[in-house]
């Protein structure tokens, strides 16, 4: 893949771009491009502990989860797991900001005194899937911290946020402001994001999963219009990767190891740009000690289903 890495940037860009000049439908996130959710999580991520986990009415609001702090059980943090889709930093920031944005907003309209801004900064996390190859457009969790009023107390609140296996991951934090300073408090939120992002396992099913199949090329004639990246070009070795398809020279074909490892390379670099799914029959694993399981169904409307019955059947367990 070492050859891969010198154009994935320029990769990524035509991904992003794809959407816009495929002739075929885009599905739906929810119910569409993914149907089953399967996220397994830690309980207990340094001195932080699961305390409870809430699942939200809306598909889209995903589920929350409290940690609360082993040594001061009267602090804890609000984990959010909820969809993201594909997504790229240039979009993350705005996501992100956006975020900011609205936190702002609600702690002004309470009108009870002074709204402090403070830093926005990135930190390092447990390296995703193909982030080396994406290079500078990987996302890159984000931190903010404010000061804020509430209650005839002042506190520091901080905002966290992450993206794993089309998932965002966030963190809502706040204590008392003369207990702590800023950079403390987004040290610790930082750090629980960073084990939380560490140890989660997501698997995704739907129409993100795709098994590439090898297609010759075209003799004459344009590119297929649902291509999102291509290399080696001019070469033998050329390939173009599509949603469902890697298209390689007819006498490339004819190899059957090169065509091979060619297709492997292809799924990878298409798992990067649209989202590592796999096969229903692969959702199901163990649940190692010390992990919570909880499944998301989504379906369309008129698909024969309230969303109250998992396709997938095996019972949840954990704390619960």
């Amino acid at each position: 893949m070492t050859r891969a890495i010198r154009w994935i940037g320029l990769v990524a860009l035509l991904a992003m771009a794809a959407p816009t000049r495929a002739k075929e439908p885009v599905p739906p996130l929810l119910g569409g491009y993914i149907t089953d959710t399967r996220a397994l999580y830690p309980l207990r991520v340094g001195d932080w502990e699961s305390v409870g986990e809430k699942r939200y009415e809306q598909p889209e609001l995903g589920v929350s989860v409290r940690y609360q702090d082993t040594r001061k059980s009267d602090r804890w943090m609000d984990l959010y797991l909820y969809p993201a889709g594909v997504m790229f930093d240039p979009v993350f920031e705005r996501a992100f900001q956006q975020s900011i944005d609205e936190i702002v907003l609600i702690a002004r309209q309470r009108d009870a005194g002074e709204v402090r801004l403070g830093e926005t900064r990135t930190f390092a996390t447990a390296p995703s899937m193909g982030e080396r190859m994406l290079g500078q457009l990987a996302v890159k969790a984000r931190s903010f911290a404010m000061e804020m009023p509430m209650r005839d107390t002042r506190y520091r609140s901080v905002l966290a946020m992450t993206v794993r296996d089309l998932y965002f991951i966030k963190i809502r934090y706040s204590v008392e402001a003369d207990s702590t300073s800023d950079d403390a408090v987004q040290r610790q939120a930082e750090a629980l994001l960073a084990g939380f992002a560490a140890d989660v396992r997501v698997l995704n099913t739907g129409a993100c999963w795709q098994v590439l199949q090898v297609r010759p090329m075209p003799a004459a004639g344009p590119r297929p219009d649902a291509i999102l990246a291509s290399t080696n070009d001019g070469q033998d070795e050329e390939m173009w990767v599509a949603d469902d398809a890697v298209y390689l020279r007819p006498d490339v074909i004819a190899r059957a190891d090169d065509a091979a490892r060619l297709r492997n390379e292809a799924q990878s670099i298409r798992n990067v740009l649209r989202g590592r799914c796999v096969s229903p029959e692969m959702m199901e694993i163990p649940v190692p000690d010390g992990m919570r399981e909880i499944r998301f169904e989504y379906r369309l409307p008129g698909e024969g289903t309230d969303g109250t019955t998992p396709r997938l059947r095996s019972p949840r367990r954990g704390l619960g």
